[in-house]
């Protein structure tokens, strides 16, 4: 009976010290945490298994955050190729960049949600050289061989970029985009036109188009509790609801997602006496 009456006690106290360490825990507080997110564009590195051509590149891609849902971006890349064919072997390398901006049109949902849904668009820019070792072609006279000295070259585009970016885990992001490029000014050459532009893609299309997959890291420089709101076309005037579930968004302590309690907290609330 001692050992039972011990037994019992202990369980007695225990229950009632359960709610004070319960009261005790403090909540884990959530921010927002933003910062500048450098990543590369890991597609380049496919690039030579997808094509016959020698080719090396790769991409750095940064941007950073701006009035919540703009992304100032900055791109810089390298480029080499190497191409052989039955006529002719072409050899091209140069450096490039763009400058943009990307406008992320996805609501997010919470302080922690930092997935995009964007689109944006880039001016691109680029210093390269080709050279032309050996070329042949058929004429009346018969085939010619001929080759054209490396020459210096420089060009000027614009592209139109739609992507996702979404975050696997805290500050780290994968995503992809697609490109259309418009070609603006290129150097002109007596000998050849250019059959590649580093940044740009091949010419042989008027609009080439890209993807690009690219993983990257936030720095978390900075920390809030504002969540940016949705961007509004037209200037629309924000409805008294869309403000309120702001508010319950914003706030790290609301715990109404799941239950439904908040919800019938704010029936109480709006009811009129």
């Amino acid at each position: 009976m001692p050992l039972l009456d011990k037994i019992l006690r202990s369980i007695f106290i225990l229950l009632l010290l359960s709610p004070a360490f319960g009261f005790g825990q403090e909540k884990k507080e959530v921010w927002r945490y933003e910062g500048p997110r450098i990543g590369i564009d890991v597609s380049r590195f496919l690039m030579p298994f997808i094509q016959s051509a020698t080719k090396t590149a790769f991409e750095i891609q940064s941007d950073y955050p701006y009035k919540g849902n703009f992304f100032p971006t900055v791109e810089v890349g390298y480029q080499s190729i190497d191409d052989l064919k039955d006529n002719f072997h072409y050899l091209n390398k140069g450096a490039y960049g763009r400058i943009g901006v990307d406008v992320n049109i996805n609501k997010f949902q919470s302080l922690s949600d930092n997935d995009l849904v964007f689109v944006g668009f880039r001016y691109g820019f680029s210093r390269f050289s080709q050279e032309t070792p050996s070329a042949s072609y058929a004429n009346y006279w018969g085939t010619l061989q001929s080759s054209f000295p490396k020459t210096n070259m420089g060009a000027h585009w614009g592209e139109l970029v739609f992507g996702l970016k979404g975050e696997l885990m805290p500050n780290l992001f994968f995503g992809w985009s697609v490109r259309a490029k418009f070609l603006l000014a290129s150097t002109k050459s007596t000998n050849i036109t250019p059959y590649v532009i580093p940044g740009l893609g091949y010419t042989s299309s008027e609009v080439p188009f890209d993807f690009s997959v690219t993983v990257a890291y936030r720095i978390p420089l900075t920390k809030t509790k504002i969540l940016p709101k949705a961007l509004k076309s037209g200037g629309t005037k924000r409805s008294d609801s869309d403000i309120e579930d702001d508010l319950e968004i914003q706030d790290p302590n609301n715990s109404n997602n799941n239950n439904g309690v908040g919800g019938s907290q704010r029936g109480r609330n709006n009811q009129i006496y």
